[in-house]
């Protein structure tokens, strides 16, 4: 069983470079095969359709996501606050999202697939707790600049280095923050 799942691994991983060199259109058991350095039929073995491949590879990319939020919160999202993770949600955005990950996040819309991302970020931001009505205007503000931040590179403005986007990231955690704790001071009346 182990040997199998390293292969899977494997072939998701050259799945997923495949995406970031030639885009999501290029995912073929033959590009896919090509770029793992296996047959075709090897592909096939492990996932006997391009929609349970493309399916394998949404759920890979989600749970490196997954894993990245939890060293950014520093335990489970089970286990945090939810300013804890919208901070480690923050922090990770200040991360440029790679060509793959913003194409399968993308390709997810009006998919099976939208389930996966939409779980995951749901957890993280809080977005399932209450609705956009529901939510306040700073939360928002920090989610969209936050999300704005991460496919920067990838939507045709200026790069921005990792210094900056950290940078970034840390003024608009403060901004919500110092909103939070306002709120907090502030008397109900």
């Amino acid at each position: 069983m182990m040997v199998r799942e390293s292969k899977k691994t494997m072939i998701l991983d050259a799945a997923i470079q495949v995406i970031e060199e030639d885009g999501i259109t290029a995912v073929t058991f033959d590009s896919v095969a090509a770029a793992a350095g296996i047959t075709r039929a090897g592909i096939i073995y492990h996932f006997p359709s391009r929609d349970d491949l493309i399916a394998a590879i949404h759920q890979r990319l989600a749970d490196r996501w997954e894993r990245q939020l939890e060293i950014a919160c520093g335990k489970p999202t089970a286990e945090a606050t939810p300013m804890e993770r919208l901070t480690a949600y923050i922090l990770t955005c200040s991360t440029a999202a790679s060509r793959a990950e913003f194409q399968m996040i993308l390709d997810s819309q009006h998919t099976q697939h939208m389930a996966i991302w939409e779980d995951l970020i749901d957890r993280w931001t809080g977005r399932s707790e209450r609705d956009e009505a529901e939510r306040d205007q700073m939360t928002s503000l920090a989610l969209l600049a936050a999300d704005g931040l991460w496919v920067n590179d990838l939507i045709g403005s200026r790069p921005i280095s990792q210094d900056h986007r950290s940078e970034t990231a840390k003024q608009i955690i403060a901004l919500l923050q110092n909103d939070v704790h306002e709120s907090e001071a502030k008397p109900n009346g």
